[in-house]
């Protein structure tokens, strides 16, 4: 796949661009208020080379201890690192030896933790983050691909299996040739 160099004045526009163009290539369209928590995550966490380097259970354990406010800032900061970590760096999770939906799945959680606990106006777009986290992460699966090899095959169907990913559908698709129905055997139909 080869992607347009991007030459937009700020990083804001810039990553503003990618999304958009991910967005035209997932066949999606993110409401404005999704697209701007998606540009200043990947802002913010652009620069920390430190990126998970604990394990988010345990993060997110620690913050049940914690005053509201903290808990709140921690289980974002959890929510967003385990959106860009199955995004953008899904190879870390096998590096740690889990699937990738164990970020979705804590990113989810965190994101569904939060909307319960804050104001109303808040809430909401919280519960949009956690409902909308496979998307997104869709998203920024097709970003990193603009400069990155797609996902492994097994990768992907973990990944569509676990989470039903319409991005890691289309990967184990890409390509692939239907076996014609007198090649599969009485076994596999079971």
């Amino acid at each position: 796949m080869t992607h347009n160099l991007i030459l937009e004045q700020t990083e804001i526009a810039q990553w503003h661009s990618l999304i958009k163009d991910a967005e035209e290539q997932c066949n999606c369209n993110l409401d404005e208020a999704m697209e701007s928590y998606l540009v200043f995550t990947l802002m913010r966490f652009m620069k920390d080379q430190d990126l998970a380097s604990q394990a988010m259970a345990l993060e997110y354990l620690r913050t049940h201890g914690l005053p509201k406010s903290m808990r709140i800032e921690q289980l974002r900061d959890i929510g967003d690192q385990c959106l860009l970590l199955s995004g953008l760096y899904p190879e870390r999770a096998e590096k740690r030896l889990v699937r990738v939906s164990y970020y979705v799945n804590m990113g989810r959680s965190a994101y569904h933790h939060i909307s319960d606990n804050v104001q109303k106006s808040v809430a909401e777009l919280y519960r949009q983050l956690a409902e909308a986290f496979v998307t997104l992460m869709d998203l920024l699966q097709t970003i990193r691909e603009f400069s990155t090899p797609a996902l492994q095959p097994i990768q992907c169907l973990e990944l569509w299996s676990d989470t039903g990913s319409q991005h890691a559908y289309g990967q184990l698709t890409k390509g692939a040739v239907p076996l014609h129905e007198s090649l599969i055997d009485a076994k596999t139909r079971q």
